[in-house]
């Protein structure tokens, strides 16, 4: 296999972030384990899709049925809704409206970032001291978690997710993210605080675990 070809593909400067940790982890350079490093990262974030649809889509519909609860079916429209977001979160809505006529239509066209900030301190008040166990039931089981503290675990745990998720879609090195390894938790921690029998089906078909437990360095 000719290394300089393929760096010349896909440019010395984005494969050099392989070769360094590959150097770094093996004491020496190694172009052959470069690639499979690269191709081992290109192959795990193609498997965390299925995760991050399934926990993206979970998150805002369990969020969604919440501000429903307090709001009403018609919650993207009411104005005592809206005027509770902060600026940048009440434009988005807004501008999300324009073009969506329904919630089934909208909660697509807002941002993950948008229904993390959700999960801030500013909606305890309004929704979730009163409804984040009845959008997430299987927390009952859980010791010693507040309300704060669920939620703010939630929107933690949202913030890396979204990020790593960015990163993927970016096509960024996820490799040597620090907390690459509670991705699959935390996902699986909001799936299954929602409902156990989704768990149940996503940790079947989910493939990540198995290739976040054979590295390639």
């Amino acid at each position: 296999m000719e290394y300089a070809l393929i760096e010349k593909v896909l440019s010395p400067a984005r494969l050099s972030t392989y070769r360094n940790a590959v150097r770094l982890r093996l004491g020496f350079d190694c172009e052959k384990t470069s690639l499979e490093l690269y191709k081992w990262n290109a192959e795990l974030s193609g498997s965390l899709l299925f995760p991050l649809h399934i926990y993206e889509v979970t998150l805002r519909n369990s969020i969604s049925e919440a501000i429903m609860c307090r709001y009403g079916d018609d919650w993207p429209n009411n104005s005592v809704f809206q005027n509770s977001l902060p600026k940048r979160e009440k434009q988005d809505l807004l501008n999300a409206l324009r073009n969506c006529k329904s919630v089934g239509k909208l909660l697509p066209e807002l941002k993950l970032y948008w229904f993390e900030s959700m999960l801030t301190k500013r909606h305890d008040g309004r929704i979730w001291k009163e409804y984040i166990h009845t959008i997430f039931p299987c927390t009952s089981e859980v010791d010693n978690l507040t309300v704060e503290s669920l939620r703010m675990q939630l929107h933690d745990e949202c913030e890396v997710i979204r990020k790593l998720r960015n990163r993927i879609a970016h096509h960024e090195p996820i490799f040597n993210q620090k907390k690459l390894v509670n991705i699959l938790p935390y996902i699986r921690k909001t799936i299954g605080y929602r409902c156990a029998e989704t768990l149940v089906w996503f940790d079947k078909y989910e493939t990540a675990s198995s290739l976040l437990e054979r590295k390639a360095i």
